[in-house]
């Protein structure tokens, strides 16, 4: 259950993972009677495989990401992000990784933190150069990192001997020196998995910084026994203020980044068939709203006093209220719009009033303030699909995304105005 949402990812991947036509380092844009563009294209380089979500850094540089196939592992490539020629390539790992998705990593002033499960590593993406490198040992560490409002970057692990253990560590994000931050402990020793999900921050009513964090915990042997938890740790008192366990109400608390806004904590639940977006108040973990959801959750969007989730498959994209989950809109789509939509994890981004996302063959924009549609064409290149997020360069008004082998760099939209 809990890997739901990364096996449809994968097996997403290998359905349409095959080659390219040309390995020409920069390729040209496929003349327009042979392609279905419908956007300029700027340029477009090989990558040689699936590519991670585009990150453009400060020098308005593109990194992208050779995923598999690749002995070293995942292979980061940055491109020019005017001419799209290759500047350098990274992958100085201890052991074989790849496939840094999603919560996977974070960017801050030009570093990103891979996060490898228990292998952690900060690379400078402006130089191309190994920030640091850790390797936490006796851990099983999730293959999620977050971060907070000061600097720090903070990962869930489990004792790998003593599996009833589970540990909170965070680092400066360009540091590299790991520092416990709390412990929990099943003092009944029933769960033999544990879970540390998604982190996030807020406050409480004093004031005080408080971490929460999402646990799912499950019996080795009886799949009938598991415990789906809540969890408040005071950043000022070094203390858990609140745990509250929710098993009788969901089966699990987690997927994806959680959201954060006046005093609550926004996450995805699960129970039976059943689907939700909550928000949980950080004071003390009680429920401040619940609504259903069309099917699983694969991604938050905040936007002014509005949180959007996003759905696997074709569902209506509906704008909550942060404080009273009320409806402020829903984008139902017609039957051919709903046929080209799906919706993955990070393929969305928030650019000024509007949400864009890749939907294989598709570009969507919803305009943010009523949800109308902005723009929904298929823009992609031959048996391409685009998928796995875009990057927005908001001077030079174009944005950059893999379409299978490639990295492209198209024109936005007309009708995205700004």
């Amino acid at each position: 259950m809990k890997n739901k949402n990364l096996l449809y990812l994968i097996i997403g991947i290998l359905l349409v993972n095959y080659s390219c036509k040309s390995k020409e380092e920069v390729l040209k844009p496929l003349p327009l009677n042979t392609s279905k563009l419908v956007l300029d294209t700027l340029w477009r380089s090989y990558i040689g495989s699936y590519s991670n979500n585009p990150i453009l850094n400060s020098n308005k540089d593109i990194l992208m990401s050779k995923i598999f196939d690749n002995p070293e592992g995942e292979i980061f490539k940055l491109f020019d992000g005017s001419t799209g020629k290759l500047k350098w390539e990274w992958h100085d790992y201890f052991d074989f990784e790849e496939g840094f998705f999603s919560s996977r990593h974070i960017v801050k002033n030009d570093i990103i933190i891979l996060c490898g499960g228990r292998n952690t590593y900060g690379l400078n993406i402006l130089t191309g150069k190994t920030i640091w490198r850790n390797q936490m040992a006796n851990m099983y560490g999730e293959q999620q990192i977050y971060e907070d409002m000061d600097g720090y970057v903070y990962q869930g692990y489990v004792d790998a001997v003593n599996n009833y253990k589970s540990y909170v560590y965070r680092t400066k994000y360009d540091e590299g020196k790991w520092e416990l931050v709390c412990t929990y402990e099943d003092s009944s020793k029933t769960y033999g998995r544990m879970y540390s999900n998604p982190i996030t921050f807020s406050t409480n009513d004093k004031g005080e910084k408080m971490m929460i964090y999402t646990m799912y915990l499950a019996s080795k042997t009886d799949n009938t026994k598991y415990s789906s938890k809540i969890f408040g740790y005071n950043m000022v008192t070094k203390q858990f203020d609140w745990i509250k366990d929710y098993s009788d109400r969901y089966y699990e608390l987690n997927v994806c980044k959680m959201g954060s806004a006046n005093g609550k904590v926004y996450t995805f639940a699960v129970y039976g068939a059943n689907r939700f977006l909550v928000a949980f108040n950080a004071n003390d973990g009680s429920i401040a709203w619940e609504k259903k959801l069309p099917n699983f959750g694969v991604g938050i969007y905040m936007y002014k006093n509005t949180i959007i989730p996003l759905c696997n498959g074709g569902n209506p994209v509906t704008a909550y209220d942060l404080n009273t989950g009320n409806a402020v809109w829903q984008q139902n789509f017609n039957a051919d719009q709903l046929s080209n939509l799906n919706f993955d994890l990070s393929d969305s981004k928030v650019f000024k009033n509007y949400l864009l996302s890749t939907q294989c063959d598709h570009l969507l924009v919803l305009n943010l303030d009523n949800g109308a549609i902005v723009y929904f064409k298929d823009i992609s290149l031959p048996n391409g699909c685009l998928q796995f997020g875009l990057e927005i360069n908001e001077e030079k008004r174009c944005f950059y995304v893999q379409d299978r082998m490639s990295v492209v760099c198209y024109k936005l939209p007309d009708e995205v105005k700004y």
